[in-house]
């Protein structure tokens, strides 16, 4: 079965970023089996959700300076062992959805060291970035899909998911019923999961 990690960007603790997972991966894992969709899997599609707080994460500070990520080719390569659990993760999956909170104007640091750690591994797959926030986290996006697109060489989705937290509204609840205010953000999920799909379908170089 084919997989596609749901990533999620914040250690905080409470946060929100548990709830809106907990909202989204059924949404996701919808949407990537949707037999009716214009780019239809060929397989059953699974979407992992990865905790940054539990393994394969955290990885620490990167410490190692016998060599930088973009060194290494091969995931079984990464002489540190826990680098070498998460590369070999992140290689065996078919895309990435990038859940982050906005930060004084940016991502977690977090989620940079999460993605620093590795090189290879990241390039030419899908990745959707769905940022969250008082504004709905636009300025990490940009500061993301740069980043993602740019140094990571990785396929982005042109639609954006932003979700805006409306004022005055509860935490989403990690576990059962998510607020009626999300579901005004599934359409933007759909449209980008399609478009994920259609770039997991192109021939990779």
């Amino acid at each position: 079965m084919s997989k596609v990690a749901l990533i999620l960007g914040s250690l905080r603790r409470p946060g929100q970023g548990i709830g809106i997972a907990s909202w989204l991966t059924p949404v996701l894992r919808q949407a990537l089996n949707n037999p009716n969709s214009r780019h239809p899997s060929s397989s059953q599609m699974d979407v992992v959700f990865v905790d940054p707080t539990k393994p394969p994460l955290p990885l620490g500070a990167i410490t190692d300076g016998t060599h930088v990520p973009a060194d290494i080719r091969d995931p079984a390569k990464h002489p540190n062992p826990a680098v070498r659990e998460w590369a070999t993760f992140v290689s065996s999956c078919s895309g990435f959805v990038v859940l982050s909170p906005e930060y004084n104007g940016s991502y977690p640091g977090e989620l940079k060291n999460a993605l620093d750690h590795l090189y290879w591994e990241w390039r030419n797959k899908p990745v959707v970035v769905v940022t969250y926030g008082s504004s709905g986290g636009k300025r990490c996006a940009t500061l993301l899909r740069s980043l993602l697109g740019g140094a990571f060489k990785m396929q982005l989705a042109q639609k954006e998911v932003a979700i805006k937290w409306p004022k005055g509204s509860a935490n989403v609840p990690a576990e059962g019923e998510p607020p009626e205010w999300l579901k005004a953000f599934e359409p933007d999920v759909l449209e980008a999961i399609e478009e994920m799909k259609r770039l997991m379908a192109k021939p990779q170089p």
